[in-house]
């Protein structure tokens, strides 16, 4: 296999093929380190970039030993896993969960890590937090890390709000709740919501604040209700569960469409699909599981691998295989196992972090 790379960083650019090994330039005079560097910064890159073979690992070792400036460069990255270790849980914890080798963009690995070699641990979670954009899964960016409430990868949350309502939060979100004396507002930066709204104690007691929660693509404000709010790419999907919500679109503010208990509907910046009947079981991750009624195979392990670390995909040549079944969320090596046993596939892995779903 033979694989391009190129590297546009902070220090000049590298271009060249990775073809069991990298095409060195001659190390002269003062340039010797930077390109040893450089050189070690790209085979970072292509080791984790989901991409590596056997050959492509076999031949970075034949660079490792070729030269002691060689194995000093591959040091200062263990070297800043041991300072990222030092780093605050609650700093470096939902930095490196959001980070998604699939996801990754060679250019701007490419340039983080150029700021990494020189800057250290506190250079990589600022790169990180300042170019999230293609490079992890969370499509909410530096709001999403920033965000009042956050969930990782398989992580669920249940917050009680002042007013009393109840937000949970399925894995991988983030969302930003403001309330003040005209309004109360949940605006989800990324993944996926249930919202219970506050219960008057008495008619009297009635919060005249309207309830809202607020995606990229619009805006729903709750009639005294229970729905979720799951987003996805450039899309937004609700659904009701008790009473109703009115959605309304970004870039179409006058467009409102009322959604009732037992209805569902996706919506974009431009406009709102057209209501239909919700599925039983959109909520049933809230108790663990993932019940799917004649899926695809591959949409079943697109949606385990929201829950699981790694990459989890499926091999075209059985994305077709319809299954119906329940699954734990919590468990995905589990459910990986039912699957094996009850349909002609097999997990095929790198490491536990890189599993595909191929022909058995």
């Amino acid at each position: 296999m033979k694989a391009s790379f190129e590297h546009g960083g902070v220090d000049g650019g590298i271009h060249g093929d990775i073809d069991g090994g990298i095409a060195l330039r001659p190390l002269v005079d003062v340039d010797a380190d930077a390109e040893v560097r450089r050189q070690a910064i790209a085979w970072y890159a292509r080791l984790c970039s989901g991409e590596a073979t056997e050959a492509d690992r076999e031949a970075w070792q034949r660079w490792h030993r070729a030269h002691p400036d060689h194995q000093r460069a591959w040091q200062r990255f263990t070297a800043m896993q041991t300072t990222l270790q030092r780093v605050p849980a609650h700093i470096a914890a939902p930095t490196l969960r959001a980070v998604r080798p699939e996801r990754i963009d060679r250019r701007r690995v490419l340039r983080g890590l150029a700021v990494l070699a020189s800057g250290g641990s506190l250079a990589y979670l600022s790169w990180q937090v300042a170019d999230t954009v293609g490079v992890q899964r969370m499509q909410g960016g530096w709001r999403a890390w920033l965000a009042d409430y956050r969930t990782g990868t398989g992580e669920q949350r249940s917050v009680l709000l002042a007013d009393g309502s109840r937000l949970m939060l399925n894995t991988r979100s983030a969302a930003d709740v403001a309330m003040d004396a005209s309004r109360r507002l949940v605006t989800l930066r990324d993944g996926e919501i249930l919202v219970e709204t506050a219960k008057p104690r008495a008619p009297a007691s009635k919060d005249a604040r309207p309830f809202m929660v607020e995606t990229a693509q619009g805006r729903i404000l709750a009639l005294g209700t229970r729905f979720t709010v799951r987003t996805q790419g450039e899309r937004t999907t609700v659904t009701v569960l008790q009473d109703a919500v009115e959605l309304r679109p970004v870039q179409r503010p006058g467009q409102v469409v009322t959604l009732r208990a037992g209805e569902q509907a996706s919506f974009g910046a431009s406009g709102v699909d057209a209501p239909r009947a919700a599925d039983a079981a959109a909520v049933d991750w809230t108790q663990g599981s993932l019940v799917v009624n004649d899926w695809r195979l591959e949409d079943v392990v697109a949606e385990l691998s929201r829950y699981r670390r790694g990459r989890l995909v499926c091999d075209p040549a059985v994305a077709d295989i319809k299954v119906s079944g329940a699954f734990p969320l919590d468990d995905t090596d589990k459910a990986l196992a039912v699957l094996t046993r009850a349909f002609p596939v097999r997990a095929s892995s790198v490491t536990r972090y890189w599993v595909s779903l191929v022909p058995a």
